[in-house]
């Protein structure tokens, strides 16, 4: 990745997309980038190749695509990351597995998020992975939470039906103590209130969710806020146990008590390693680190 890429990432906003498995967070970021031009030219044309090839109708989710094992069983198995823009803002889009042995990668991804788009079947209403990812944002302590009410054209565009499936919605984000930024009634596949006005639903007088996301707040200092390191991987040298990770935000110093993953399991910073370097007390957001843990617990993967 070249300095100058490097760099615009860095300053722009993430924004996470979670939701239940089928529920359509694939097509709808497959949707956005086309809507708001931010598709390379003759990605569409691909597109509506590989939806024949299967006997779909244009697939917007293949956009999202990296994996073979990905299109042939319909499910997100990583966490995408997508440069994205608005105007003259920049985004990052994180696209989230929904299924459930998948959880872990979502978390890792998920980790530097300023604000999430939790995608709602609202014909289907909240399932299993809603309330998963749910709690999963509460736990990394994203505050900003849009939900898409998607696949409103298989209710009609009826504003009583979403209403409807909009209130068991809030009613279960209540109970994880997140009180959502706005409901977007929308449809992915047919583009309705993604990045322009529906012409079905003249009821509904609240943003776009291009205008939702615009008006997110941009990243603070990251160094300065509560500390997010996601686990990727524990390691074995001699008598020592080291857990490996990237610091997303805040900053880690020897010394320092963590609440570790959802079992809230608390240690003390023993050691940050260093190989080949000058020893280290303390490291940003940002950086790479190894550290040792008091007592000698053990995270996985994905713990945060």
């Amino acid at each position: 990745m070249s300095i100058d890429i490097a760099a615009r990432q860095d300053a722009a906003t993430p924004i996470v997309i979670v939701g239940h498995v089928d529920h359509g967070k694939s097509t709808l970021i497959g949707r956005l980038l086309h809507d708001t031009d931010n598709l390379p030219e003759g990605r569409v044309a691909q597109i509506v190749e590989s939806s024949k090839k299967r006997g779909l109708k244009i697939e917007w989710s293949f956009l999202l695509d990296s994996l073979q094992i990905e299109r042939d069983q319909g499910v997100t198995v990583d966490s995408t990351r997508i440069p994205f823009h608005l105007d003259a803002r920049q985004f990052v889009i994180v696209d989230a597995p929904g299924h459930r042995q998948f959880l872990r990668n979502m978390i890792t991804g998920a980790a530097d998020a300023e604000a999430a788009v939790l995608v709602v079947d609202a014909a289907e209403g909240a399932q299993e992975q809603t309330r998963r990812h749910a709690m999963l944002l509460r736990l990394i302590g994203i505050r900003h939470v849009i939900v898409l009410m998607n696949k409103v054209d298989l209710l009609e565009y009826d504003q009583a039906r979403i209403a409807e499936s909009e209130r068991a919605v809030a009613a279960l984000l209540r109970q994880l103590d997140i009180e959502p930024s706005l409901f977007v009634p929308a449809s992915a596949r047919e583009g309705d209130n993604i990045a322009a006005r529906s012409p079905h639903m003249g009821w509904y007088q609240g943003p776009t969710l291009t205008e939702a996301l615009a008006q997110v707040p941009a990243p603070s200092g990251r160094a300065d806020l509560p500390l997010r390191l996601p686990v990727q991987d524990v390691y074995r040298f001699d008598n020592k146990r080291v857990v490996a990770g990237r610091i997303e935000r805040g900053r880690v110093t020897v010394g320092d008590s963590l609440v570790i993953g959802t079992h809230g399991t608390v240690a003390r910073v023993a050691s940050i390693e260093s190989w080949h370097a000058a020893p280290q007390i303390s490291a940003v957001a940002g950086q790479s680190v190894a550290i040792t843990l008091e007592p000698d617990v053990i995270p996985d993967r994905g713990d945060l």
